[in-house]
């Protein structure tokens, strides 16, 4: 009873409390429904000042809020904009010697077409990182939105200032982006503007930033050491193909083909054309950091961040008909146990020469789908196949058919599997030499092969196959 009347005693603290909460509420509520009858019109009269106090608090945080993000996005953007340029610059701008090679146009010509340098750097273990392995002259005109780029084969045989003859691809090893720009400029007679160099390895995170390139491959190619010996990317399909940044650069190093760095190079335009197409369908905004990061990593130049933004604006509507290509005429010679790439100055002077004046590097090739007559065509003969007799039985039978035949001879190297109809101006004129023959393949020169006739058969070992049959 005792032990009973003690937990009585400590519980009726705790039921008093509760009690007295209870209590308090319930004053409370009848005190709230005893007001709401009595200001029930008060409330009328300030709630709608106090939700419009409320509103104008929200939106002038709101406000505070999307003021503070775009400061904060413009000074981040800012910061990233102004690193991105000093990256690109980085050995260039400040360069004194750069800009003693580089002619900067006077404010009257700043509208005016101008000529730029770019010039890709193929660092590979194992191999000679600071020469040049791509030499592009682009002309570049903005107010007619076109741009023609004119390659020069790592190989050609130039004079370098100081250092004598030798390889134009030896100039940036030996002096650097000053020497390249000299050399250039002295070989072509060009004024250069400004200067861009891409690094091979950054090329490949460009291409991938992109998302791919859709490319259609003119040829199967398989290079292991194109590559660098990565046998995913070593083999590339002929057809429409996408390829990955590692397959991009497969396709631009590989020069496993009989006229090498001449079909190289080829393949480096289609390239560009494919990469140019792409670039003005790029909408994606989520790519922009990841594919700008790319380019800064990748590309070195002469030119400030607001420069290269302008003329990519000023480009923006160019067509890709307004996106010319073409190679510098030679030929591979072996000189002294070195192999260089003869150039064929009066026909390089001619090209530069309509470049110069916005016309098309080489006459436009006639329309119509009549062939012209065989007997005002004019074919030079080369045995590419170092088969005996090829060259003359070409040029036997081209004069059976009442073609003209000019010199005959030997291709600098005899590496020519199939035998080409190799056209300047006129495709119709090939077509009648393949129509004349029943075999060989017509190709357009762009440049890459030296001749004076109108057509210039190189007779390749498929020609023996010919003999054989008879």
């Amino acid at each position: 009873m005792e032990e009973h009347s003690a937990r009585r005693r400590e519980e009726s603290p705790r039921r008093q409390s509760n009690e007295g909460r209870r209590e308090r509420v319930e004053h409370r509520e009848a005190e709230i429904t005893s007001g709401s009858a009595l200001g029930e019109s008060g409330r009328r009269r300030h709630s709608a000042p106090e939700r419009k106090r409320r509103r104008k608090r929200v939106l002038i945080g709101c406000a505070a809020a999307i003021v503070l993000f775009a400061v904060l996005a413009t000074a981040a953007t800012l910061v990233f904009l102004d690193d991105v340029g000093r990256r690109m610059h980085a050995g260039i701008q400040s360069n004194p010697e750069v800009d003693a090679q580089l002619q900067a146009p006077t404010p009257e010509q700043r509208d005016e077409p101008f000529y730029m340098i770019i010039m890709g750097v193929d660092n590979r273990d194992g191999e000679t990182s600071a020469r040049s392995d791509t030499l592009i002259v682009a002309r570049i005109d903005s107010e007619q939105q076109s741009a023609t780029l004119m390659s020069i084969p790592r190989d050609t045989r130039v004079a370098i200032p100081g250092h004598g003859t030798q390889k134009i691809n030896a100039a940036n090893a030996l002096g650097g982006s000053a020497l390249v720009i000299e050399t250039v400029r002295k070989f072509t007679g060009l004024p250069i503007t400004h200067y861009v160099e891409v690094d091979f390895n950054g090329f490949r995170e460009i291409v991938d930033a992109m998302g791919g390139v859709t490319v259609d491959v003119p040829e199967r190619i398989s290079d292991l050491k194109a590559a660098d010996y990565d046998r995913s990317a070593a083999t590339i399909n002929a057809g429409e193909q996408k390829l990955t940044g590692a397959q991009a650069l497969t396709f631009v190093r590989s020069r496993a083909f009989p006229t090498g760095d001449f079909a190289r190079i080829e393949n480096q335009q289609i390239f560009l054309r494919a990469l140019f197409r792409q670039g003005l369908q790029l909408g994606n905004a989520l790519k922009f950091p990841a594919l700008v990061n790319a380019v800064a990593d990748s590309m070195k130049t002469d030119m400030s961040l607001r420069e290269l933004l302008d003329l990519a604006n000023q480009m923006k509507g160019m067509s890709d008909e307004n996106l010319r290509t073409v190679t510098m005429p030679g030929e591979p010679r072996n000189i002294s146990g070195v192999s260089y790439v003869i150039a064929d100055e009066e026909a390089f002077a001619r090209i530069i020469d309509r470049v110069s004046q916005g016309l098309p590097p080489e006459p436009e090739a006639s329309g119509g789908d009549a062939l012209p007559d065989l007997s005002a065509i004019t074919v030079d003969v080369r045995n590419g196949a170092g088969i005996a007799g090829v060259a003359a039985d070409a040029a036997a039978r081209l004069s059976a058919a009442g073609i003209p035949v000019g010199e005959v001879g030997n291709a600098n190297q005899f590496i020519y599997d199939e035998t080409l109809i190799v056209y300047r101006d006129e495709e119709a004129a090939a077509l009648a030499v393949q129509d004349a023959l029943g075999r060989g393949k017509p190709v357009a020169s762009q440049g890459m092969y030296s001749f004076d006739s109108d057509v210039l058969l190189v007779v390749g070992t498929d020609w023996g196959e010919l003999l054989n049959a008879e």
